[in-house]
């Protein structure tokens, strides 16, 4: 097979199990779905499910990435939160690898950036920096899964505001 179809067949996999995985987690997601033919096909091209999970966990976290600044928390906030109104998906994907793997993505660097910004008093010091970072992540994906009742506009100067009375010192 000529490494152009090869191509092409994995990514049709890849975008495939991207829909699949966000709508079904690992557990429920079928590989026959995915492939929409046999499942061999995508075991060939990626091992198994948990190595196709992963390879869709790869590409979304390049993907969802937003500008974090931990002199700016709000900011970073409302930024996750518009990513997330966009692209409810990703938001189902992350919840789906907390709740379907132990290990987690590292943020150490936040985490560090966060430290040095309470030290120098620019963020409240009343949580760990670890704590800071979570308690934000959950602010800004609140509304990941809820039906829309009220307007985006709001939603999103609401995520900010209640992260910025969270970390002002």
């Amino acid at each position: 097979m000529p490494s152009r179809d090869r191509e092409r067949t994995r990514r049709r996999l890849l975008d495939a199990a991207f829909v699949e995985f966000a709508a079904y987690g690992i557990a429920g997601a079928r590989m026959e779905r995915i492939a929409r033919c046999s499942a061999g096909l995508a075991y060939t091209y990626y091992g198994g499910k948990d190595e196709l999970f992963d390879a869709v966990q790869s590409e979304v976290v390049g993907a969802s990435s937003v500008e974090f600044d931990a002199r700016d928390l709000p900011g970073y906030a409302g930024r996750l939160y518009d990513l997330q109104h966009q692209h409810p998906e990703l938001a189902r994907l992350a919840t789906w690898q907390r709740l379907e793997r132990r290990g987690s993505i590292s943020r150490a660097a936040d985490v560090e950036s966060i430290r040095s910004a309470q030290e120098l008093g620019l963020v409240s010091a009343r949580f760990a920096p670890e704590q800071v970072l979570q308690l934000v992540q959950a602010i800004a994906s609140m509304w990941a899964s809820a039906p829309s009742t009220s307007d985006h506009v709001v939603r999103r100067q609401t995520v900010e505001d209640a992260v910025r009375r969270l970390v002002e010192p």
